[in-house]
């Protein structure tokens, strides 16, 4: 009988089916905000507390056809002024969006706007910064201010009435009473001021252009610096009901000077060293009319851009609560919730609400990439955009329909749908369903299989798309009122992929006498092959994947008599998988059993007992731990030959001669082996050590070498010679003479 050792205890038995494991029923869940912000919504809010709601609406008021606004402002009886670009104008819009022109500036931009307790609009308009007055929002302007500075930022008023301007392009800041008496407050030496608010306290806040640096103004016109940002503008500053503060930084990274792409120039102006004195050049060119280009910020795709939103706390700690590279963000407001609004465009245009947490909700959707400014005017939310200028207001109430679309399912082989199942609220009115589509493409073409029809709500509903390697679904939320929305907070989709037959990698074997010592077996077998259930067996990530390591690895060691195979092998649908081995001699028809079930992918038997000749091995794989009988596949794979040669060489003709003269002795021998090529030779006289010997050709590497050696200078007397053969397996024959020299 034929006796087997291996590298490890091999376990005997048969192909059963065992518990469903790697490659059973899968189920694809969506839940977490990152897993929905991978699809596709409109009109849809991913909410920070992961799932989705309706979105809140969000209402075109006016399309002004400027190419662009700077900034809105809140007037009395719910009129809001627009200062736009490049034609220098101050628009109004009434809450009806009544749109009518209040004042067309010399200049071609109004850059900032303010409205006073009195009604009177206040307008900052650049290049050649100059701020106007127009008594009611109507009327003839009048230069309130002129600070000969560049150009005019941002406008703010303080309780008492006075007007703080920021400035540049030297960095300024001035106060402005009512009486007209002006007053430097902060001479910094920052490119521009650029933004202004004012906290609960009645400290002004300052953001500047150049080294993003955040200065706070008391009301007694003390300035501190809160925070000096690495980035290189402070676009915008918003305070929230208790005081804290939500600041926005960005910095475009461009070849030109970032004050280029973002502020008026003189067109074909390029910095240059200046000792004071005008150039030759410049005292050319100030004989000619100067054309102001005003160069506006580019979209963000494709612009190398960083932004960041900071938190202040009423404490002024300091807090990045988001970031993003390659974004622009220009400008942020305040929601209802005191959280921060923004306009992100990392790969579409999405409104975001993110709180002093660092929780991000996506609120809505929409085609804009440039949001310049927001304003909270009267319990109204409002933003403009640039590119083309257009006013939207965030309504309170929820869109009456919203789709979100999911991201695709890759299954990775075709794959049989089971159900969908959801869960949420459907509040009276409210509705959520279905639909999906399969495909054998990454990306949804037109050889996707159709929309299916809606699944509306029935419990664990049978999917009814087409087997194919790719799935999507779809959710429509719809509401009959506008102040009730339904939520959906999980969607799972079973699926179980068609089964394919393990593959195995080429046999191969060890040299004769060679394997890979066992290591112990670990003490904790927590895990082992026991069942969990589906979403614990994912995170313990319990499986044993379904492809091998090299079966070689590890410590060798010899001993002669054994052999070892090893293969690799993987199973497309990750299942676990168990070897029969199998032997048969290359002239027998019968296949013998090495070791059935083992799920080593190598196996050590013993070739002492087995009659010399050629022989191959067969090892089968099968995937039934994963898979019913019904479903279970298996795959073979034969080995090259491989020799068993258990019977040692014999030496022919050994002749053993002495020289005339006496002193030297010639020995000549034919060595042989049967199954394998002769291994090596060696010769020891009168019991000396063995002296390895080579062939007559010098080559050992047929089964048949002859040998040939002299020893001289041999003392008289009798005189053993011993020769000792090897062959390819380390069979041995040793063979003994006896001469006597004279």
């Amino acid at each position: 009988m034929l006796k087997l050792r291996s590298s490890k205890f091999i376990v005997i038995f048969f192909c059963l089916a065992g518990g469903l494991r790697a490659d059973g029923p899968k189920f694809w869940t969506t839940q977490t905000q990152n897993d929905y912000l991978k699809g596709q919504s409109e009109e849809i809010s991913i909410l920070a507390e992961e799932g989705l709601v309706l979105a809140s609406g969000l209402k075109l008021l006016t399309d002004t056809g400027e190419p662009f606004i700077w900034d809105l402002a809140s007037g009395t009886n719910g009129l809001i002024y627009i200062g736009t670009g490049h034609d220098g104008r101050v628009l109004s819009i009434t809450p009806r969006a009544d749109t009518a022109t209040v004042y067309d500036a010399l200049e071609p931009e109004v850059t900032a706007l303010a409205v006073n307790r009195k009604g009177d609009l206040f307008v900052g308009a650049s290049p050649e910064g100059r701020v106007y007055r127009i008594p009611g929002g109507k009327g003839t302007a009048e230069v309130f201010f002129d600070p000969e500075e560049k150009y005019i930022w941002s406008l703010a008023f303080n309780p008492k009435g006075d007007l703080y301007v920021a400035a540049g392009s030297k960095g300024r800041l001035y106060k402005v009473t009512a009486d007209r008496e002006s007053r430097l407050i902060l001479d910094t030496e920052e490119q521009h001021i650029i933004s202004l608010a004012f906290d609960l306290e009645g400290n002004l806040l300052a953001g500047s252009s150049g080294s993003a640096i955040l200065y706070q103004i008391d009301p007694k016109d003390n300035v501190s610096i809160l925070y000096d940002s690495s980035l290189k503008d402070i676009r915008s500053i918003v305070v929230d009901s208790r005081n804290n503060l939500y600041v926005a930084a960005f910095e475009l990274q461009s070849l030109e000077d970032i004050s280029k792409m973002m502020v008026p120039q003189p067109e074909g102006a390029a910095d240059k060293p200046s000792n004071g004195e005008p150039s030759k050049e410049e005292d050319e060119s100030s004989k000619q009319p100067k054309q102001i280009v005003l160069r506006m910020p580019p979209p963000t795709r494709g612009i190398k851009a960083n932004s960041e939103i900071y938190m202040l706390d009423k404490d002024r700690f300091v807090t990045r609560i988001w970031r993003g590279n390659g974004e622009s963000v220009m400008a942020i407001g305040i929601d209802r919730d005191d959280r921060a609004l923004f306009v992100s465009t990392k790969e579409k245009s999405t409104l975001n609400a993110i709180n002093q947490y660092g929780e991000l909700t996506l609120i809505s959707s929409f085609k804009e990439s440039e949001v310049s400014g927001f304003l909270g005017a009267g319990g109204r939310i409002l933003f403009c955009t640039s590119n083309v200028g257009k006013i939207y207001e965030l309504e309170q109430g929820f869109s009456r329909r919203g789709s979100f679309t999911s991201e695709v399912l890759l299954a990775g082989l075709p794959a049989e749908w089971g159900s969908i199942s959801w869960e949420g609220e459907t509040p009276p009115g409210t509705e959520i369903y279905f639909q999906t589509r399969s495909g054998n493409t990454a990306r949804p073409d037109t050889t996707w299989s159709a929309w299916s029809a809606p699944y509306r709500g029935k419990p664990d509903e049978k999917v009814s798309s087409p087997p194919r390697q790719y799935f999507q679904w779809e959710a429509v939320l719809s509401t009959n009122n506008s102040q009730v929305t339904p939520k959906l907070t999980k969607v799972t989709v079973s699926y179980l992929r068609r089964n394919r037959p393990p593959m195995i990698s080429p046999i191969r074997f060890m040299p004769q006498g060679m394997y890979v010592k066992s290591s112990p077996s670990p003490s904790d077998n927590s895990s082992g092959n026991k069942d969990y259930p589906y979403a614990v067996d994912q995170l313990l990530e319990n499986k044993k994947s379904g492809s091998t390591e090299n079966p070689f690895q590890g410590k060798k060691d010899y001993s002669k008599g054994l052999r070892m195979a090893g293969w690799n092998a993987n199973d497309p649908n990750g299942d676990q998988l168990l070897y029969h081995v199998h032997y048969r001699g290359i002239n027998e028809s019968t296949w013998k059993p090495l070791a059935l079930g083992t799920a080593d992918n190598s196996i050590t038997f013993n070739t002492e007992t087995m009659a010399d000749g050629k022989y191959v091995i067969k090892v089968t794989a099968c995937d039934s731990l994963d898979n019913p009988d019904e479903r279970a596949l298996t795959a073979e794979r034969v080995s090259p030959l491989f020799v068993v040669d258990n019977t040692a060489p014999f030496v022919k003709n050994l002749d053993l001669s002495k020289s005339a003269s006496g002193t030297s002795i010639t020995i000549s021998f034919q060595a042989r082996d049967e199954m394998s090529r002769i291994e090596r030779a060696e010769i020891s006289l009168d019991a000396a050590d063995w002296k390895k010997i080579f062939p007559v050709d010098r080559i050992a590497d047929s089964r048949s070498e002859d040998f040939s050696i002299t020893f001289d200078k041999v003392p008289p007397g009798d005189h053993t010679v011993s020769v000792q053969v090897y062959d390819e397996f380390y069979n041995t024959t040793t063979v003994s003479r006896t001469i006597k020299l004279p």
